[in-house]
């Protein structure tokens, strides 16, 4: 017989198993590889930045400009790269107890992120930037942040209860 905690455990899998398969599709399969037109040097010279905050510097010059070239190319880069994790930072505390700490959450999202930057630079499916990593766990810890909250705690942590129950 399943109870009421096993049946929210149920659904939040589930939940997190469409979020994954959804964030692979817009991380990964949506793109196009840029496999045969580049070769690893020219598409590394053109497709990566380590330099912190000048992607996000560049988006927000064109935003602030209204470069209609740009404009929606930088707003759905910086909004994407923010909100593509923000359920990460929900799920893994929800779903994995040690997930709760603050440093076994940080360190397992930057491991995930820093995953899918370097599949992206090998697959050649998107940039290899380091204001993606920064934006991307700006959007993860916003998500754990909300774990903090009472209410989505209770509606989310599998082995809480709601009053009542």
């Amino acid at each position: 017989m399943l109870t009421d905690l096993k049946i929210k455990k149920l659904i939040i899998c589930s939940l997190f198993v469409v979020y994954v398969f959804l964030a692979l599709n817009l991380l990964f399969f949506i793109r196009e590889s840029m496999l045969r037109f580049y070769t690893y040097g020219d598409y590394f010279r053109e497709n990566t930045n380590f330099v912190p905050f000048r992607t996000v510097i560049e988006f927000i010059g064109y935003i602030r400009e209204r470069n209609m070239y740009y404009l929606e190319l930088s707003r759905d880069n910086l909004a994407g790269n923010l909100l593509i994790f923000m359920p990460l930072g929900a799920f893994l505390p929800a779903i994995w107890k040690k997930q709760r700490r603050f440093g076994v959450f940080a360190l397992t999202a930057s491991a995930v992120i820093i995953c899918v930057e370097i599949i992206q630079f090998i697959t050649m499916r998107g940039a290899c930037d380091i204001d993606d990593f920064i934006l991307n766990m700006a959007g993860a810890l916003a998500g754990f942040a909300l774990t903090r909250i009472r209410i989505i705690k209770r509606l989310i942590f599998t082995d809480i209860r709601f009053k009542g129950e």
